[in-house]
């Protein structure tokens, strides 16, 4: 499914896409907003999900959506913002509210799970929305609150809005954390910033999670997290 959202002229990227992954009749399962990570889209995050054991995806709805800023070079490319140059409230803030209003139109969400620079965002997004922030006119508080966030190979970004994260969030977590993952020490980093968060150590890359690296370790953690949440 592909729908248009308007946001504030100065973003000038006005186009969502979005798809929805379900197996199961409507309202049984989790619905759960899932963020791509950095120079990719929420079609190619989606079918990584296509490949996982069938008990874990009766549980699951995924609405997977593009990050608002779309590459200059590359076609079908966006992002959620620049970690390397911009730790300040430009682009993290545009994201934020962009989340926000889609959220807002096609929720309401029982979780979110991002992979990479979307796990960075998703974990702004939960600390935002438990502290009932306001960003961009935007009141996060007023959306029904999130259950749970999932971690995926994604690494906590010191100076990156610390104060969302502080007192660490009460919110349920899993962390799927990749043992040969450039970003496998921010992950584990990343878990001091919740409360009792839930972990699995994977052997994969950086990567999207399929079933190539899904272990029964791993099947059984995140489907007794998802029955539990």
């Amino acid at each position: 499914m592909r729908m248009l959202r308007w946001l504030p002229v100065h973003l000038f990227l006005v186009l969502l896409a979005v798809q929805d992954l379900g197996l199961s009749v409507e309202g049984k399962r989790l619905r759960v907003l899932a963020l791509h990570g950095y120079m990719g889209n929420g079609n190619w995050m989606c079918e990584s999900f296509h490949s996982w054991d069938p008990a874990i995806l009766k549980l699951v709805q995924f609405t997977c959506l593009d990050g608002p800023f779309a590459d200059k070079y590359s076609k079908n490319a966006y992002s959620w913002l620049n970690i390397d140059s911009d730790r300040s409230r430009s682009k993290i803030d545009q994201s934020l509210a962009y989340v926000l209003d889609f959220m807002r139109q096609t929720g309401p969400y029982d979780g979110v799970w991002g992979f990479s620079q979307g796990g960075v965002l998703a974990g702004l997004l939960t600390g935002v929305q438990a502290k009932k922030m306001e960003i961009w006119g935007r009141k996060s508080g007023d959306l029904p609150p999130l259950r749970f966030t999932v971690i995926d190979a994604a690494g906590y970004v010191p100076g990156l809005l610390e104060y969302t994260f502080s007192p660490p969030l009460k919110t349920k977590s899993f962390h799927i954390i990749g043992n040969y993952d450039p970003m496998h020490q921010g992950g584990i980093n990343f878990l001091s910033k919740w409360q009792n968060p839930m972990v699995a150590y994977v052997n994969m890359p950086h990567a999207y999670l399929t079933s190539q690296y899904m272990n029964d370790n791993l099947k059984w953690s995140l489907e007794y997290f998802l029955k539990n949440v």
